[in-house]
């Protein structure tokens, strides 16, 4: 068994050394306050391309270039990757580490504010910075018509927020906003020891296919994301009285008995469809 592990073993460290030297070479140090945690795993590499069920067919956008590794692997396998890296001192390093890769346009830009016009129906495969998860999932959101799959490394915390279910303690108002636009699966969790450096928190991969409607029907979007936004914005009250801090007292008691609801449910036990129909009483 032990020598079967080696190989894998010997390519772990091929590529966590080809990376610590190119960045050596760059004079550059990774900082995981920045969420600057490299993947260098290549069985964690090759299941998260998997995920995405890649063909030589796609485009691919990822989010966070890093020193390239994960970049690299996508390339392989499909027809072009557009990679987005704010950070100008790595973003040199991934040129030299991907020189020679004619199917790779390195973009040394934010994605979060980047123009994304001129974009392409893409997938997108990203090992992305812990810390701005939810603004980059936002803006994914946003021009959501430009995706079809997504599929993301994440603290194992926020992917499983975001796959939560009804009653659970992590299951909030962010899990119905990601179930609103996509269907998401944590495809597998991956060990710290996968990173470079590694980080203090556990990771997970996720998918979160684009839904082409969203997953309930609302009136209102702005009304329906208010209502739950107040339901979970004080866990311990009844639903009742936690709409009553955004919504009249009239207007809430009217919704709930048209919908069928018990005001004395926890807003954590609704289904987003509970909360639609909640919401559609509302507007």
């Amino acid at each position: 068994m032990a020598g079967r592990d080696r190989p894998q073993q010997n390519m772990n460290e091929s590529i966590s050394q080809q990376t610590k030297s190119l960045l050596t070479k760059h004079g550059f140090h990774l900082k995981k306050s920045l969420g600057q945690n490299l993947l260098v795993d290549p069985a964690s590499l090759n299941r998260t391309i998997e995920a995405a069920d890649i063909s030589k067919e796609d485009t691919v956008v990822e989010i966070g270039t890093g020193s390239g590794i994960l970049t690299k692997e996508i390339a392989k396998k499909t027809k072009k990757v557009i990679s987005f890296e704010i950070d100008k001192r790595i973003y040199e390093v991934a040129k030299e580490y991907l020189c020679g890769m004619d199917n790779i346009d390195l973009k040394n830009e934010d994605f979060l504010k980047a123009d994304l016009n001129d974009v392409p129906s893409a997938k997108i495969v990203a090992n992305v910075p812990y810390y701005i998860t939810t603004p980059i999932i936002e803006r994914i959101f946003e021009n959501k018509k430009l995706f079809s799959t997504i599929v993301l490394t994440v603290q194992r915390e926020f992917a499983e927020r975001m796959a939560a279910k009804p009653g659970t303690k992590q299951y909030g108002s962010f899990t119905i906003f990601v179930n609103y636009h996509s269907s998401p699966k944590i495809a597998f969790n991956i060990p710290k020891s996968a990173f470079l450096p590694q980080p203090d928190v556990g990771s997970a991969v996720i998918s979160l296919d684009i839904r082409e409607k969203p997953k309930v029907s609302v009136k209102d979007e702005k009304i329906f994301f208010e209502v739950v936004r107040a339901a979970f914005g004080q866990r311990r009250k009844t639903l009742r009285n936690a709409l009553l801090s955004k919504f009249d007292a009239g207007i809430i008691d009217n919704a709930l008995l048209k919908s069928g609801i018990d005001g004395i449910r926890r807003g954590e036990t609704l289904t987003i469809e509970e909360f639609a129909s909640l919401a559609n009483k509302v507007s």
